[in-house]
């Protein structure tokens, strides 16, 4: 099946980039993932649990671009193949369009039925991605911006 979803983030291009691209930094914040391991520099192992027992499990390997704005990688082993694209676009300073196009493959045939009918890697993708965008967000405003818990106990200004 294939995805794509595009996000915003509030990030310069480059330090967009370089936040996903260190997936230990933010590994915790996913809701459905089990592991996402950084084996090397390139290669993550990845697994996530989904409805009725389903666990993905794979390794994805980065894989060498054209344009220094896209990031390609793949998969090998596991119960899942998956071969995606993402693509990082300046929509102005501060401002990055992050667009994630997947392509996977459930191996297990009634994992892949019930997906069709389900779509729960799709939710799962959303999922994640709110997520991760949230943290970013949460990392990336000042904490003079953040809004006071209880704004009737905050200092009234004249």
């Amino acid at each position: 099946m294939l995805l794509q979803k595009t996000l915003h983030m509030n990030q310069s291009l480059d330090e967009c980039k370089s936040r996903l691209a260190s997936i230990q930094s933010y590994r915790r914040q996913f809701v459905m993932v089990t592991k996402a391991t950084v084996t090397s520099s390139k290669t993550v192992d990845f697994s996530f649990r989904g409805p009725l027992g389903f666990e993905a499990r794979t390794v994805l390997l980065s894989v060498e671009g054209d344009s220094p704005d896209q990031m390609a990688f793949e998969s090998t082993g596991g119960n899942l193949d998956v071969m995606g694209l993402a693509e990082f676009t300046e929509i102005r300073p501060n401002c990055t369009e992050v667009t994630l196009a997947l392509h996977y493959e459930i191996k297990n045939k009634l994992f892949a039925w019930l997906d069709r009918r389900f779509h729960f890697v799709d939710a799962f993708v959303t999922s994640e991605l709110r997520s991760i965008r949230a943290h970013f967000e949460g990392i990336a405003a000042p904490v003079i911006e953040r809004a006071p818990m209880v704004p009737m106990f905050e200092t009234a200004t004249a």
